[in-house]
């Protein structure tokens, strides 16, 4: 098992994140066993040890300050692929019930054998699209946080995710160099949906995490027929 590397060990420190051994022993396993199935399946395009905790692990750890300390919290992420950040953060934050969802079907494949391989109890993985979630009783309006990183656009995103979201719960959107100019193309989307963009923090590697709260139930419409948020926009 290889071990986190000094340039992530520092980043930590820069930025006050605190984990336990046992924490980065397990992110080490769910690494290691990342790149060796990158090599026949691709989960990421960074393929060396530094560049996935770096561009990836640290990344998405980075949510954890914003993450609430209270029981009972029941997260999604959207478009986990290779498990960032949802994952990342399962592991952090074993506290936390996570359903890490993907619409490719081999990539949650590969996240259930892996939180089954780590022993994670507070994870499940899903392949399924996120409009169809969206409509199922078993999932609207269910979860008090959800996460999403590189999806799609904020406007296409917010439809997506926001019918999964209690009121009162918060969506933290990763996005990159373009947040924004998208923030600013999603104002319609998030009126309509109901949550109000509360937060713009800078990542220091760059890009910026939005975070959302809902504070009105989205409209039973809402989202519609898979495909139709990208194609039709809010």
């Amino acid at each position: 098992m290889h071990t986190p590397p000094l340039s992530f060990r520092k980043a930590l420190d820069a930025e006050e994140l605190d984990l336990s051994p046992d924490t980065l022993a397990t992110l080490s396993t769910y690494v290691d066993t990342l790149l060796e199935v990158n090599r026949r399946m691709n989960l990421t395009a960074v393929r060396d040890q530094e560049g996935v905790w770096m561009r990836h692990v640290f990344d998405s750890l980075l949510l954890l300050k914003h993450l609430k300390a209270d029981a009972d919290q029941h997260a999604l992420d959207l478009g986990s692929g290779g498990g960032f950040p949802g994952l990342v953060l399962a592991i952090a934050r074993p506290d936390i019930g996570w359903t890490l969802v993907d619409s490719v079907g081999k990539k949650a494949r590969f996240l259930q054998e892996t939180i089954e391989m780590l022993g994670l109890e507070n994870a499940r993985a899903l392949s399924d699209r996120a409009e169809v979630l969206g409509q199922s009783e078993d999932h609207r309006e269910l979860y008090t946080l959800l996460t999403a990183r590189a999806v799609a656009r904020l406007n296409v995103l917010l439809e997506l995710t926001i019918p999964l979201l209690q009121v009162g719960g918060h969506l933290f959107a990763m996005k990159g160099e373009q947040a924004e100019v998208e923030a600013k193309e999603a104002r319609r989307a998030a009126d309509v949906l109901g949550v109000k963009l509360i937060r713009k923090t800078p990542h220091p590697g760059g890009g910026m995490l939005l975070d959302y709260k809902k504070h009105k139930p989205t409209p039973g419409t809402y989202p519609r027929a898979v495909g139709v948020p990208g194609q039709k926009p809010l």
